[in-house]
């Protein structure tokens, strides 16, 4: 995992390929959210910079690790961040760029920790979309990256009933 402060961040593409977008800025400040409310901004950029139609890009994955020890110590835990790491690494197993060598190790480890994140959250009232990103996170922190894709895609009563409607 790099520091937040390391130059490397402003060199690597986000989720719009050829375009460069610093992760370590929005960090820094979601470091520094004390609730989810405060979170919520953040992390609406984090989704709009990291991923852009099935594409992410080397900021993404080294934002990972950082999303989940943020998560896990400020214990602000709710679909942005279940749903987000879940779908940079769901895409990352498409035609996106391979995970740098170095960061192979510590990515690993937060994708394995996405499992603790999603199991702190099961007991609390959520909608059909948090609840989908839950069993998502689970699923990819296992390895299981189809099925993964295939929870995130049951996000709304309306296709969980087509879903259901074809079996």
């Amino acid at each position: 995992m790099i520091e937040l402060n390391n130059p490397l961040w402003q060199t690597l593409e986000g989720g719009y390929k050829g375009i460069k977008y610093d992760a370590s800025v929005a960090l820094k400040q979601l470091e520094q959210a004390t609730t989810l409310n405060e979170a919520d901004a953040i992390y609406l950029e984090l989704w709009d910079e990291l991923h852009h139609q099935g594409d992410v890009g080397l900021a993404s994955y080294y934002a990972v690790p950082h999303l989940v020890k943020i998560a896990r110590d400020k214990q602000l835990v709710d679909y942005n961040v279940l749903g987000l790491i879940t779908v940079i690494e769901v895409q990352r197993h498409k035609n996106n760029p391979p995970l740098p060598t170095q960061l192979i190790d510590g990515y690993n480890e937060a994708i394995a920790g996405l499992k603790e994140l999603a199991f702190s959250v099961v007991d609390k009232q959520m909608d059909v979309s948090s609840t989908s990103a839950m069993l998502a996170a689970i699923a990819v922190s296992k390895g299981e990256i189809k099925l993964a894709n295939a929870i995130l895609n049951l996000d709304s009563e309306d296709v969980i009933d087509e879903f259901l409607e074809n079996y």
